[in-house]
C-alpha cells in the first residue's frame, strides 16, 4: 500500500537476520501488522487470568482508537475513519519497538524487530498522549 510503502522497503533493506527467502514469504504486496499492543496475561471469561496473545492484542488495540474518537467528539470533531496512512505520517506518536524477534512461522530465528515499522510490531505501540496530540491537530 502507499502509505507504507517506504517504512517496509528500508525494514526489507535494512533488518538484520531476515529469515531466507528460501521459505517462500512474499515481499510484494500489503505487509503486516501496521501495530501492535501489549496483549499478556489478560483475564477473560470464561477463561480466566492468563490470556496473551492477537486475541487481547486486537481488542486493546481497537479500544485506544475508540478513546481516540472520543477525544475528537470531545473537541467538536468528527471520528477518525481509516487511520493507516495517519499512523504511518506519524510514526513518531508510536512507542517502536526494536528489539526481539517473532518465533515460529516456519523461521528458526523469526522476523526480527528493528527500527521503525518491522514485520513483528509494525509500527509498534499505540502511545495514547502521542496520538491524541496528532489526531486533534487534525481538521
Amino acid at each position: 500500500m502507499p502509505w507504507q510503502e517506504g517504512a517496509v522497503k528500508r525494514y526489507l533493506a535494512a533488518a538484520p537476520r531476515l529469515p531466507p527467502a528460501s521459505k517462500g514469504y512474499n515481499v510484494s504486496g500489503r505487509a503486516y501488522p501496521d501495530i501492535a499492543a501489549q496483549a499478556t496475561n489478560f483475564c477473560v471469561e470464561p477463561f480466566g487470568c492468563g490470556v496473551s496473545g492477537t486475541s487481547c492484542a486486537s481488542p486493546t488495540a481497537a479500544g485506544i482508537f475508540a478513546l481516540l474518537n472520543d477525544v475528537r467528539l470531545s473537541a467538536g470533531k468528527g471520528t477518525l475513519g481509516f487511520v493507516n496512512p495517519l499512523l504511518y505520517q506519524n510514526a513518531a506518536a508510536l512507542n517502536d519497538v526494536t528489539t526481539g524477534a517473532s518465533r515460529g512461522c516456519l523461521f528458526e530465528s523469526g522476523w526480527p524487530a528493528a527500527a521503525g515499522w518491522d514485520a513483528v510490531t509494525g509500527l509498534g505501540t499505540p502511545n495514547f498522549d502521542r496520538l491524541a496530540k496528532v489526531v486533534l491537530a487534525l481538521p
